[in-house]
């Protein structure tokens, strides 16, 4: 058995890759809702609720490209885990939040932080997938 590095991670939005991105992020959500009932021992109780999802994505600046996205855009995300091709999510989202980090004093690179929410249901492919192989799970 080995692990998988993240140094191999990248990121699509729709059929087109995106570089240099230096990191992502993915957050999946169940809004569970708890209960006590009769029946419950006095205890509470939960019941799976509503699937969401958030995350980031890191970006650096290219001299060659615009930034790619904008707040409030629809767009079709592939974050994939490693180089295989296999193991990633796509992931419907909508962009909430753009900004953009310019360090004068230490003069680091310029980058895109971009926060996103989910737009629907995520596909888990490859090991990601709770179902084994290729498939969908959120």
């Amino acid at each position: 058995m080995s692990v998988i590095s993240g140094k191999d991670g990248t990121l699509y939005l729709g059929e087109d890759e995106v570089t240099p991105v230096t990191n992502w992020r993915l957050v999946k959500t169940s809004d569970n809702k708890n209960y006590a009932a009769n029946d419950t021992g006095g205890a509470k109780k939960r019941v799976a609720g509503v699937k969401d999802c958030s995350g980031t994505l890191e970006i650096k600046a290219d001299d060659t490209a615009n930034v790619p996205v904008e707040e409030g855009d629809a767009v079709a995300l592939k974050l994939h885990v490693d180089d295989t091709g296999n193991n990633y999510y796509d992931v419907p989202a909508m962009i909430d939040r753009i900004e953009v980090d310019v360090d004068i004093d230490r003069g680091e690179i310029v980058a895109y932080f971009v926060a996103f929410s989910g737009n629907g249901t995520i596909t888990a492919n490859g090991i990601l997938s709770t179902t084994g192989g290729s498939g969908s799970g959120s």
